[in-house]
């Protein structure tokens, strides 16, 4: 039976503990932090003094005796827009989503590929408490791809998307599609291949006469049909043998059969 790219196995959702001595966990608590006498939404610095939690900023900055904090634009990446229009195009150069991205796709992530949302970016700066926590910009419902990965260094957060290939890797996958962030942990989505950029709608391939490789979440994934056919299964059902088909050149898949069905090798 010819199988549609659609019974195709799919990445899994890995948590690794981390590389690096920076494990994936919860990307923010203040549990520990001890609240300042009056007032909401703060802590008490080592030296006494008030600040506001992470994320939010004093409700009444002239106001020395008022210690209440409000949430803040966490989406924000701090970017100027003097034009006060909201658009995050400071320049007016008609770049609209404010990502440096001269195609002006609007999507925000300045690939110019207008494929989706930046998702939650963090502010500049963390706390000491925090660092080496991670931070990933998607939520589950927005799964890892176009997802970027921030760790707390030295009181900021910095981009490092690099870290994620070698947690998949160090757990013996070949690449990460990105993150997402349960609510909980920042989970890594793994996958096998080569992990090149790619579009969805790119045809499926055989890499030999065992894997077929396909596009997904945006990058090359590679997928054993011996193992798809044999093991995995299809529809809950498993096979003795399984191959990558080239032989329909429009609906190149995995071919999964057992011995005695027509055509089957075995």
């Amino acid at each position: 039976m010819s199988l549609k790219r659609t019974f195709q196995s799919l990445k899994l959702a890995a948590l690794f503990g981390g590389m690096l001595g920076l494990g994936f966990g919860c990307v923010i608590t203040f549990d520990d932090l001890e609240p300042c006498d009056s007032g909401s939404n703060n802590h008490k610095k080592d030296n006494g003094e008030c600040e506001c939690n992470a994320f939010h900023d004093w409700c009444d900055p002239d106001d020395p005796d008022n210690l209440n904090c409000c949430e803040t634009d966490i989406g924000d990446t701090g970017d100027d827009d003097p034009s006060g229009d909201g658009d995050g195009d400071p320049t007016g150069d008609g770049d609209g989503d404010g990502d440096g991205d001269e195609t002006g796709d609007g999507d925000g992530d300045g690939d110019g590929d207008g494929d989706g949302d930046t998702g939650t970016l963090p502010p500049e700066n963390c706390l000491p408490e925090e660092e080496n926590a991670l931070w990933c910009t998607h939520d589950e419902s927005m799964g890892p791809e176009g997802s970027q990965l921030f760790i707390c260094m030295n009181g900021e957060w910095v981009e490092d998307d690099a870290y994620l290939d070698s947690e998949c890797q160090f757990s013996g996958w070949d690449f990460a599609y990105g993150c997402v962030d349960d609510g909980t942990q920042v989970v890594p989505i793994c996958g096998d291949g080569s992990g090149e950029v790619c579009e969805d709608s790119e045809p499926a391939s055989c890499i030999d006469a065992d894997v077929l490789a396909y596009c997904d979440l945006g990058k090359e994934t590679w997928k054993s049909c011996f193992e798809l056919c044999t093991v995995d299964g299809v529809d809950g059902e498993t096979f003795e043998y399984g191959e990558c088909d080239e032989s329909i050149p429009d609906d190149i898949a995995c071919f999964c059969c057992d011995s005695g069905d027509p055509g089957c090798p075995i």
